[in-house]
């Protein structure tokens, strides 16, 4: 009984076959990184395929030449599926960072914020607290959608904002933005008072973003 052949052609289509599956294929990954992907296969193919062709030659079996086509594509799978997974979670990381907030053309990071202002408060900084509370005031006022973020957004953009959309509060937000110009832009004095116009306006906006009445 004749044993059947699997040529090396047959071999490298069923091969291609395999790692053309859709369950195969990286999930939700960009174009350009598929056609990366596409690429890469058919080179490595390629290069498998001539060292194959070099150990087994033209008189070797076409059985073991088919399977070892099989087993180096499922490897090649495996090692496309680890580094989709990779990529992934690498675009994920760089979503992250894209999401992080501007404030006075600055890149703050809320927990970084809030830290800082513990530090200050506990230490007395009001320079430093004021700072840090009054950007946060600022994130805090974006979120409850009393004010518009923007790139580029000053102080008196969210003045503006407050105007049409909490004037009642536009007496809370100047005391605390007047004590946020003299730390950043100046040398002159800051003090506690200043601080508890900061934590005043926070509140404010923490409650209307958490659903709460004015």
């Amino acid at each position: 009984m004749m044993r059947s052949q699997l040529s090396n052609d047959d071999a490298n289509d069923l091969a291609d076959e395999i790692l053309l599956r859709e369950e195969f294929l990286p999930a939700r990954d960009p174009g350009w990184f598929q056609r990366s992907v596409d690429r890469v296969i058919s080179e490595v193919l390629e290069v498998i395929g001539r060292v194959l062709e070099a150990l087994f030659g033209g008189a070797g079996s076409g059985v073991g030449v088919g399977l070892a086509y099989v087993l180096l594509a499922l490897a090649l799978v495996v090692l496309i599926l680890a580094i989709a997974r990779a990529f992934r979670g690498r675009i994920t990381d760089d979503q992250d960072e894209r999401q992080a907030r501007v404030v006075f053309d600055e890149v703050v990071d809320a927990e970084d914020l809030e830290r800082d202002l513990a530090a200050a408060t506990a230490s007395r900084d009001w320079r430093a607290a004021v700072i840090a509370g009054f950007r946060l005031a600022v994130l805090d006022l974006i979120d409850a959608r009393l004010a518009v973020d923007r790139p580029g957004a000053s102080i008196g953009d969210f003045d503006l904002d407050l105007q049409t959309r909490a004037p009642e509060r536009l007496e809370a937000y100047r005391r605390a933005s007047d004590g946020f110009e003299r730390a950043f832009y100046s040398d002159l004095a800051v003090d506690e008072a200043d601080h508890r116009a900061v934590v005043e306006l926070r509140r404010f906006a923490s409650v209307v973003a958490g659903g709460g009445t004015r």
